[in-house]
């Protein structure tokens, strides 16, 4: 017995070319996309039973392995459609019974998955990161007292040692406080440049003193991914003081800017296949 595992929603004119595509779920057969109508498709497999469902899951969960190389595989399908008109990625573990279960679930949704594909048309999402690298600060600070010691020749005076301690101490205090501010400017700066942005700011609190200042998402317009790119090096450009580290990531699938309610747990079907907070249950 198998299962209709999900990837994504597609909107394209014609049938999405599956020609190197990547091989899917592991166990899955090929990927295969079905006609949901009005340019429609959904990118799905067939998966086995005895591997993906709620029994085989509810054991594949607790393994973050198991789950890593389905994630990663899944990942690698969606991607493989970032050039359609517009791609709504779905949830890990999205199955369906059979692929008339996926298409009668997306018909029953289809006003909403609609206006969702229409927000992301020709948009993809960008990721950037800003943290403070502190060790890279301290080195700073000792380069620059380094440096004057070699112009006067002479060693370290009492001052000299104060003011090198004062300074370092600075790096946590006061460069750290100027790096925040530093963040949220860029922050702001860069959701000029997109249709919308998200700011995790879970992820930046998560560890007590976490040098992580900001972790953001970017709706794009493909059309400006360049003009994107360069208003974030002019941007960086600016940024004051030692340490600051900028990390550019994507394009990908624009998984931030999916509101929850269109990849909510299906309603109208007849056996769940999984219920999870990795996944969602599909029936």
């Amino acid at each position: 017995m198998t299962l209709t595992y999900v990837y994504c929603l597609v909107r394209s004119a014609k049938a999405p070319l599956l020609r190197d595509v990547p091989g899917g779920m592991p166990g899955a057969g090929v990927v295969r996309a079905l006609a949901a109508g009005g340019g429609l498709w959904a990118v799905v497999s067939s998966v086995p039973a005895s591997e993906y469902d709620e029994a085989a899951l509810a054991r594949g969960l607790q393994d973050l392995d198991w789950v890593g190389r389905r994630g990663m595989a899944h990942e690698s399908v969606v991607e493989h459609f970032l050039t359609a008109r517009a791609v709504l990625p779905m949830q890990l573990f999205t199955l369906f019974t059979s692929d008339d279960r996926a298409l009668e679930y997306v018909a029953g949704e289809r006003r909403r998955i609609d206006r969702i594909l229409s927000r992301l048309e020709r948009q993809l999402e960008w990721g950037l990161r800003l943290s403070f690298d502190e060790q890279a600060a301290r080195a700073a600070v000792e380069e620059t007292h380094r440096s004057r010691r070699g112009r006067s020749r002479r060693t370290e005076s009492g001052a000299a040692y104060l003011a090198r301690k004062r300074d370092l101490f600075d790096v946590t205090r006061v460069q750290l406080t100027q790096a925040k501010t530093a963040a949220d400017r860029l922050y702001r700066a860069m959701s000029r440049q997109a249709t919308d942005s998200r700011r995790r700011a879970a992820t930046e609190q998560a560890t007590p003193g976490s040098r992580l200042l900001l972790d953001a998402a970017f709706l794009v317009p493909t059309g400006r991914a360049g003009a994107f790119r360069t208003a974030l090096r002019q941007n960086a450009s600016k940024l004051s003081g030692s340490g600051l580290v900028v990390s550019l990531t994507g394009p990908w699938p624009a998984y931030n800017f999916v509101d929850s309610a269109a990849r909510r747990r299906p309603s109208r079907t007849r056996r769940a296949t999984t219920s999870s907070r990795a996944g969602r249950s599909a029936r």
